[in-house]
């Protein structure tokens, strides 16, 4: 399944993915990643 970009600047990326459908935040330790979805289908990437 494919996300659609919307914004992405250094660590921070914006996008919009039609089977995201969910509202909260999700980290991925193993990634080193931080998705927070505050809305559905529009979700925020932070690499850390």
């Amino acid at each position: 399944m494919k996300d659609y970009k919307i914004l992405e600047t250094g660590n921070i990326r914006i996008s919009f993915a039609w089977y995201d459908i969910w509202i909260g935040i999700y980290i991925d330790k193993e990634k080193r990643k931080l998705y927070i979805c505050p809305i559905p289908m529009m979700l925020l990437r932070i690499k850390y």
